[in-house]
């Protein structure tokens, strides 16, 4: 019941900032099964600048995309999530984010997992997770060809 909660509690900018989120996760899903993912997953520099945008909408941003893949209409793919991400803090004119890619050994499995970082912190994702990934520093052994 809390999260409904929540929801009735939101204003007209965090209603407008989840229906944005699921749209973009929806479209991140579309491209990614039409883009080979070596063609998207190209490691971004972090800007040599700091990071502008306003800290307050980052979060309400990463907030509502991190609620909308957790409750929304599908429960995308890690990568998804950070494309999406990425693409609506550009379209609110907020620079210095950025797709990481890391990998890790688990109960003999390799695992990958993919996150956003704006201004040195991780984005819609738990940094304790994070670290526990390696990040890959040259994603080129994923394209084709």
């Amino acid at each position: 019941m809390r999260p409904f909660r929540k929801l009735l509690e939101l204003d007209a900018r965090g209603w407008r900032d989840l229906l944005r989120a699921q749209w973009a996760l929806l479209a991140a899903a579309r491209r990614l099964r039409r883009v080979p993912i070596g063609q998207l997953a190209i490691r971004e520099p972090i800007p040599a600048t700091v990071a502008a945008g306003d800290p307050a909408r980052v979060e309400a941003i990463a907030r509502a995309v991190r609620v909308t893949a957790d409750h929304g209409l599908f429960h995308p793919y890690c990568l998804v999530r950070a494309i999406a991400l990425r693409d609506l803090l550009r379209r609110e004119g907020i620079e210095g984010s950025s797709i990481r890619i890391g990998a890790r050994r688990h109960a003999g499995a390799l695992q990958a997992h993919a996150w956003v970082v704006w201004n040195g912190r991780v984005l819609a994702d738990e940094a304790r997770h994070v670290a526990t990934f390696t990040e890959i520093e040259d994603l080129r052994l994923m394209q084709r060809g």
